[in-house]
């Protein structure tokens, strides 16, 4: 599909991406770019990649196709330190969790000779690192891609079937769009994890079972990755916030008013949306 894809982050969406390209032969070569000597000898020792280096402007030169899988904070700057030694008509795009702010500031730092499409990846772990990778991470899990007026259309496609490929199923969606449902469906997950996890102390802790085991896993997640995309995303995230707590008020008024009724109106109907998740 691609003579040469650059990958600069080696960690564990990277090297999955590495891992899962390499196995489904997706590639000539892949190139991986680390920050650090001890990261470029974690990414070969792992066989994600072809060959790793330090070096962007070498890595990227002359790549079909740059994935930029390093912390959603730090994206736009690579981004722009990227833009400049790409090749005409190469695709270049990321797996951040917040697209908005990011498909914004890239289209306006990259030339037109250079495909942006962003992207995001709902696959992970609350494990992070290289070690962690594995080739079947994105097997039937959903890629979003973001499509805006910028936006090539050979590009896109060109993606589409490379994310199916990796095995995920993918959906087009505005930036905007991905934020308002990501915004639900993932960083409001983690935030009430987080939450949560700050309302036990350690008496209550050695009481934990598999419920409160289960809510509080993702609690685990790299904490400087969650400040990233909490700030990023903050309109997202706070709208998220403000509509979970209406529903957790609506369930605290009902339980003081032992109104039984609205009790298990709300319970049945969580129970439904809950099933749907879990596709029962």
């Amino acid at each position: 599909m691609f003579d040469k894809i650059a990958i600069i982050g080696v960690g564990l969406i990277g090297g999955s991406i590495g891992l899962a390209a390499k196995k489904r032969r997706l590639a000539k070569e892949i190139v991986g770019v680390c920050r650090r000597e001890s990261s470029r000898r974690r990414a070969i020792k792992s066989k994600a990649v072809d060959r790793a280096t330090l070096d962007l402007p070498e890595a990227v030169k002359g790549a079909d196709l740059v994935v930029i899988a390093s912390p959603v904070g730090k994206v736009t700057e690579i981004a722009g330190a990227c833009a400049g030694c790409m090749k005409k008509n190469s695709i270049l795009t990321d797996v951040g969790s917040s697209k908005e702010p990011i498909v914004k500031a890239i289209e306006k730092l990259v030339s037109k000779k250079v495909n942006f499409i962003g992207a995001h990846p709902m696959a992970g772990s609350d494990k992070s690192g290289v070690e962690n990778a594995r080739a079947d991470i994105f097997k039937n899990a959903v890629c979003i891609l973001t499509k805006t007026r910028r936006a090539d259309r050979k590009a896109l496609l060109r993606l589409k079937r490379f994310w199916k490929s990796l095995g995920s199923r993918v959906l087009v969606l505005s930036p905007e769009e991905h934020d308002m449902r990501a915004s639900l469906a993932s960083y409001l997950p983690h935030a009430v994890s987080y939450a949560l996890s700050l309302t036990q102390n350690g008496r209550s802790v050695k009481l934990a079972a598999g419920s409160l085991k289960d809510m509080t896993r993702v609690a685990s997640s790299d904490p400087g990755l969650w400040k990233d995309i909490f700030l990023l995303s903050g309109g997202s995230v706070l709208r998220a916030v403000v509509s979970f707590a209406k529903n957790l008020k609506k369930l605290e008024i009902a339980i003081k008013r032992r109104d039984e009724k609205m009790i298990l109106k709300l319970l049945r109907r969580a129970k439904k949306m809950s099933e749907g998740i879990h596709g029962k």
